[in-house]
């Protein structure tokens, strides 16, 4: 402090009077450091916050004024600031820089002017403009009380195209109620609200009014009382929008009320409400005790999951939602009654959804599951486990009026257009273990009926899964396969009557099969595939990881084969299937190949040495890495290419690599041409 004058009142201090001891203080150059690191000590005794009250002023002038105050991890800075002020004529106050700083503010104010008044020991300071849209009319000091250890400062600002009022008073008398807050806001602008405070997206919208009060010790939160109230209106922020947003809350006795969380979007409506014990400790965050209720009532379900983070466009529909949550004493329960119709979700139309859900301190029940749409349906009941192993029990039973809807590999022939698919599933699950049942109704053919077995525990990987024991069963007794759909975007097989009777067992990864496959007359629409086949029948029987081509009859344009063959998947990553034939097979190779992406068998007269060669592809059952290879019999001389007796030929297949083809070339005895009828010959003669 430099060049301090006082002027004292005698006749007050001497007698003893009422009033102010002290005229006038006038100080030249001030500076003031605070710095409160321990609230819970006291600053001053009873006595001297009295004596304090007393030696307030009936006028103060400070011509440079620099403070710092530090409490925890607040500052607040005051530089190069002048001030004065009177009972008996307006005061002024001005300051170069005022900066506060702590971890929800950090702001800075430069050439600050405004008004001062000194009355009934209040200093108001008025008609302060801080920045650009934020004007303090009015602010107010009351040192009244101060003798009783009480202080209070209301204000009243102009920000952002609206008002804030506050009334805020600290006593020290009081242990556990030392502060009281009182504040309100009215028609805030989010815009400018989001611009100051430099959000990267900008948000619009009215805070239209709030509310807020706080009676208690800050340091002790479960001691104290709150209350807040806001109304938000045309909210939007990227692509959210909410038509009003209103919430009330209230702290008290240890309990948080949530008494209204209110959302409306245009036609749709959000309410949830309840209350909470405070937890004693922070860990005590994570297992709260609420009980509350939810009641919505959505038309435009796209549009309010928007305001979740979810794209609109995948959503629609209407839905209603009604429910209570109870934890209490770290016992979960509640119930949640779900009704919906016209839905969409991700793009998949809905006509009817219904869900009761119950939650139980040890499980989850699905007291009731419905979804229909067009004539399918799905439903169910179940319950899971909330035990660290999550299992769950219940039955599904769904129906389907066409695969093709739901499966995209399934699709229609291109020579006709394919009727619908039926297809009928019931499932019981036990404690993770599904079994399940259901057949598919193929146009014109007997159902394919099948069942299955398998435990899928919740979190289970694939390769899990594929090593975990497992039961499936196929029974086709008659599939026309001109009537049936294309799978995976194929037409290979276009005609014929495929049957069979299939049962696999064991696990995926070293499966046990059982049973036969046959396919009769089967066509093939086009050569250009694979294999230059147009047709052929087959019949397959499988005994455990083997299976034997009992025959392979193959059909092109110009050549009949009769093969056998065997399959051997005892390995699944490297599955064995060999055929040969009963006539002779030619290798035709002229010229050696890295790998090959066809197999083409072409007619070959005579003179060439009779032999025979077996075909071998060998690669993983699913994957890529298959090979082909030829075997030719010891002595023959039917190769083009020479190579020892016994040689074995290997192509790598490469399928999709790239447009050019790269063929493996092989020859057969061509079909014989059927001689004329001899009878009929000479009765046209005799003609």
């Amino acid at each position: 402090m430099i060049d301090a004058r006082v002027v004292l009142n005698l006749k007050h201090i001497f007698l003893h009077l009422s009033g102010r001891d002290i005229r006038n203080i006038s100080v030249r150059e001030l500076h003031a450091e605070l710095h409160r690191t321990n609230p819970n000590v006291r600053v001053l005794s009873e006595h001297g916050w009295a004596t304090l009250h007393r030696l307030l002023p009936e006028t103060l002038s400070i011509a440079k004024l620099e403070t710092r105050v530090e409490t925890g991890p607040s500052l607040i800075l005051l530089r190069n600031a002048s001030l004065s002020a009177s009972e008996t004529e307006p005061g002024r106050f001005t300051a170069a820089e005022l900066m506060i700083t702590s971890p929800w503010v950090r702001q800075t104010f430069s050439q600050l002017r405004g008004a001062t008044h000194w009355e009934g020991n209040r200093l108001t300071l008025a008609g302060l403009t801080l920045t650009h849209g934020l004007d303090l009319q009015a602010a107010t000091v009351d040192f009244a009380r101060l003798g009783n250890r009480r202080m209070g400062l209301q204000f009243d600002i102009d920000a952002f195209g609206g008002k804030l009022r506050a009334n805020i008073s600290h006593e020290w008398h009081s242990r556990h109620s030392n502060w009281k807050i009182a504040g309100g806001a009215a028609d805030l602008l989010l815009a400018q609200i989001s611009d100051a405070l430099g959000f990267a997206d900008p948000v619009n919208g009215l805070l239209h009014a709030s509310n807020f009060t706080f009676r208690g010790n800050l340091t002790e939160p479960d001691r104290a009382t709150a209350s807040l109230w806001g109304e938000l209106t045309g909210l939007t922020w990227r692509d959210r929008t909410a038509e009003a947003l209103m919430l009330g809350a209230a702290l008290y006795n240890r309990k948080i009320e949530l008494q209204q969380l209110y959302i409306r979007q245009k036609s749709n409506q959000f309410t949830l409400s309840g209350e909470a014990a405070l937890p004693a400790s922070s860990s005590g965050w994570l297992r709260p005790d609420f009980r509350g209720n939810i009641s919505a009532s959505i038309n435009q379900l796209g549009e309010f999951l928007a305001l979740f983070g979810a794209h609109p466009a995948d959503f629609a529909g209407k839905i209603s939602i009604q429910g209570s949550m109870d934890t209490h004493g770290r016992n979960f329960g509640g119930n949640v009654t779900i009704e919906g119709a016209s839905l969409t979700f991700f793009k998949h139309d809905i006509d009817s959804f219904s869900a009761k859900l119950t939650l139980k301190p040890s499980e989850l029940q699905i007291e009731r599951f419905d979804l229909a749409r067009k004539n399918d349906s799905l439903s169910g009941e179940g319950k899971i486990d909330l035990s660290p192993e999550h299992n769950y029990s219940g039955t599904l039973d769904a129906w389907t009026n066409d695969l093709r809807d739901y499966v995209p590999i399934v699709r229609g022939t291109r020579r006709q257009k394919t009727g619908p698919v039926p297809v009928e599933i019931q499932a019981t699950i036990d404690s993770s273990q599904w079994d399940v049942r259901g057949a598919i109704h193929f146009p014109k053919s007997s159902p394919l009926s099948f069942t299955a077995s398998f435990p899928l525990p919740i979190g289970i990987t694939w390769n899990a899964f594929q090593m975990s024991p497992l039961k499936i069963s196929l029974d086709f007794p008659a599939l026309f396969l001109a009537a049936a759909p294309q799978f995976f975007d194929s037409n290979i097989l276009e005609e014929g009557i495929l049957s069979g009777k299939i049962s696999l067992s064991e696990t995926l990864e070293q499966p046990r099969i059982v049973g036969e496959v046959q396919l009769v007359n089967g066509k093939l629409a086009s050569s250009e595939s694979f294999l230059n086949v147009i047709g052929g029948s087959t019949l397959a029987i499988f005994d455990g990881n083997h299976a034997s081509l009992e025959f392979l009859n193959l059909e092109t344009k110009d050549v009949d084969l009769a093969l056998r063959g065997e399959i051997d998947f005892e390995n699944t990553k490297e599955v064995v299937f060999r055929i040969a034939g009963s006539a002779p097979i030619f290798d035709l190779m002229s010229r050696r190949v890295d790998c090959v992406n066809k197999i083409e068998i072409a007619p070959v007269p005579p003179p060439f040495a009779p032999g025979g060669t077996e075909l071998e592809f060998r690669g993983p059952l699913l994957g890529s890495g298959w090979s082909v290879s030829l075997k030719e019999e010891i002595g023959s001389q039917f190769s083009i290419v020479s190579t020892p007796d016994g040689a074995e030929r290997v192509f790598p297949l490469c399928f999709g690599t790239g447009p050019e083809e790269k063929t493996l070339l092989l020859g057969a005895v061509p079909r014989a041409e059927v001689a004329p009828n001899v009878d009929q010959e000479k009765r046209e003669k005799r003609r």
